[in-house]
């Protein structure tokens, strides 16, 4: 059958005499790198973010390898990571904060077997630990969630992980929040949503991307707010987390009832390959998106801050040689990985 034969990864190999049409050439005269046979994009869950980001980013590639049979896949931060890893997707989206834990071991890699085969290609959009209460809420600091009805996810997902060391930097436990009839509730994010819009939780935190539309639906329903973390906090999360995370500051105004800005950590999400993949290929991704650049932003408001500043920033692990050789090109700044370039 045909989805049989594609789930054979057939990316990496140039097609034959006659099989697709030459490269396309660029208006500066220089070529695409030769047409792929197939070419998997690791998403997220039917009608997420990543999705709809991955399909747009499949979409662009389609106007430059028209002949190109490409697959946006379900799948997440974590799985993605694994999936390009192991060779079954040739591009995925991932958190800066999830490659570089699984750079060294940690969920959603495994310390006998981490994923340091992740290259960098191009920074998207900005996800920050944001800790969400309705904006009337007498709750101003992690402190004031002793008592209270909170959710952060599921445990084992990255914002519920995110949590527990953020409550530690703050010299807190979920125990804390537990004591005088307080609780952590172990919900999806539409649950959690749902339950916040409804009154039924007094916060809920996430590592997310902003502003999300999830938030902005419930503030159809309340003025919602965003905590701001005090700065010892912060350092010391940094510390604990060791990498892949940054100081954020969400600007005030995000949500209807965020007053002030508050001050946080974020991670970025970029779209990344393997280091198996050929110079010339990575490059011929990072600059059809970067030359169609306005028609990207169009295709969700959370890439708005695509900019010559940010796609080359905040990606935690090495980056493609192929992308690194583009940015130098077009004078686009980069930021280095602190991250040893080996398999491990």
């Amino acid at each position: 059958m045909m989805v049989e034969a594609l789930n054979r990864r057939t990316f990496l190999k140039y097609t034959g005499a006659g099989a697709l049409a030459a490269a396309l050439p660029l208006s500066g005269g220089r070529a695409f790198a030769a047409a792929p046979d197939f070419l998997a994009i690791g998403a997220g869950p039917s009608g997420g973010v990543f999705n709809i980001v991955a399909t747009g980013i499949a979409d662009i590639l389609r106007g430059v390898y028209p002949d190109t049979i490409i697959d946006v896949q379900p799948g997440g931060s974590g799985p993605n990571l694994l999936r390009v890893q192991s060779g079954q997707a040739d591009l995925g989206l991932t958190s800066a904060s999830n490659a570089w834990d699984a750079w060294n071991g940690k969920d959603p890699a495994t310390p006998e077997a981490p994923v340091r085969k992740t290259r960098g290609l191009m920074s998207l959009m900005q996800s920050g630990i944001q800790i969400w209460v309705d904006a009337t809420s007498d709750i101003h600091s992690l402190a004031d969630l002793r008592g209270k009805q909170v959710s952060a996810g599921q445990p084992g997902q990255t914002s519920w992980n995110a949590f527990k060391t953020l409550l530690e930097a703050a010299g807190m436990s979920m125990a804390d929040i537990e004591a005088d009839g307080g609780a952590i509730r172990e919900l999806s994010w539409a649950e959690s949503h749902n339950a916040l819009r409804n009154g039924q939780l007094d916060a809920v935190m996430w590592l997310s991307l902003f502003p999300h539309p999830s938030v902005r639906e419930t503030e159809t329903a309340r003025p919602i707010r965003t905590l701001s973390l005090d700065a010892s906090t912060i350092d010391r999360f940094l510390e604990l987390t060791g990498g892949g995370y940054e100081k954020l500051t969400l600007p005030k105004g995000l949500y209807g009832g965020q007053a002030e800005e508050a001050h946080t950590v974020g991670t970025a999400t970029f779209l990344f390959a393997s280091e198996d993949m050929p110079d010339d290929l990575a490059r011929a991704v990072v600059e059809a998106i970067w030359t169609r650049r306005e028609d990207f932003k169009g295709i969700h408001a959370l890439l708005a801050g695509v900019s010559e500043e940010t796609v080359g920033r905040g990606m935690s692990v090495p980056i493609h040689p192929g992308a690194l050789a583009y940015y130098k090109e077009q004078g686009i700044p980069v930021s280095p990985s602190t991250l040893a370039q080996d398999k491990g």
